[in-house]
């Protein structure tokens, strides 16, 4: 796969992104393969991936945030999805993710497969092991996708699907500066949509949304326990189900959160994602386990 050259990007505040043209799959730097089918039987649809663990995308935990791990399986889950309904497309409606380890090696190798598929809905399965512990489980996820009526473009696939890993980032920054979510505390986290992070057909990604749950609810356990120990001044994500329920195009994102409470190094927080360029409707709302590293 060819990797455009990434062009400069000025925000308001004057500071000059250089990642315009890359896209969330990339910075993640997804290798995708595709699972020839052995006959003409109609077989499910199955990916494999391949994503580095790099220390600009780790956790305090040592592995890759949640939400940088999500994004990487909403981009090989929803194509997964896709290409079992082709000419039509798909949208991610849910994932339900169960983390089963925080701390990677790498690289992360991803397996998707499609569950069902039907008039309106497709059932995607993806598992993502640890390459360089063992191929030791890192998490179970199942994402649930609405097909399209429509698309507004030609997809035309050359199969078996096959795309290379993008180089390393000579410059890399981290995933909050590269998904827009200004820097800031406590139960409200907002995200800026800009175009490097929308679909072909406008969309934001849903990658975009599962890393701002996880960024959120963060924020949101750390002010919540803040003053406690100091193994909650950095805390990672765990468990995760998030809810799509309208796409998002216009932006901001903002995330507001209310934790329910928990016991010893847990704490439940509950998302719900608001946009506030189409009034205030929300978009997205997130379950996510937070744990003290």
């Amino acid at each position: 796969m060819t990797t455009s050259t990434p062009q400069t990007q000025r925000t308001e505040t004057g500071r000059h992104l250089p990642f315009s043209s890359v896209r969330v799959s990339d910075y993640f730097r997804l290798e995708r393969w595709e699972l020839p089918a052995s006959n003409d039987v109609d077989e499910p649809v199955q990916l494999f991936g391949r994503m580095p663990v790099e220390s600009h995308q780790c956790s305090q935990a040592g592995g890759m945030t949640t939400g940088g791990l999500l994004s990487g399986v909403d981009s090989i889950g929803g194509m997964t999805a896709g290409l079992s309904v082709l000419p039509r497309w798909i949208v991610t409606t849910n994932m339900m993710a169960t983390i089963v380890r925080l701390s990677n090696v790498g690289p992360l190798r991803l397996h998707s497969i499609v569950l069902r598929r039907g008039r309106r809905s497709v059932v995607v399965a993806v598992e993502v092991v640890d390459e360089g512990d063992h191929d030791a489980t890192v998490a179970l996820v199942t994402m649930t996708c609405a097909v399209l009526d429509a698309v507004r473009r030609d997809l035309h696939f050359e199969r078996p699907i096959g795309i290379d890993m993008p180089p390393p980032d000579p410059h890399p920054v981290v995933p909050e500066v590269f998904f827009g979510i200004e820097p800031g505390s406590g139960p409200v986290t907002r995200l800026v949509i800009t175009d490097h992070l929308r679909n072909p057909w406008g969309i934001l990604h849903g990658g975009a949304l599962a890393l701002l749950a996880d960024v959120a609810a963060r924020r949101a356990a750390v002010a919540d326990r803040k003053g406690s120990e100091a193994r909650w001044a950095r805390p990672a994500c765990g468990d995760t189900v998030i809810h799509y329920l309208q796409p998002s195009r216009v932006g901001p994102i903002e995330a507001r959160c209310e934790v329910l409470g928990g016991q010893g190094d847990r704490l439940a927080v509950r998302v719900g994602m608001h946009e506030l360029g189409l009034g205030d409707r929300l978009v997205g709302v997130a379950s996510v386990q937070v744990l003290a590293c």
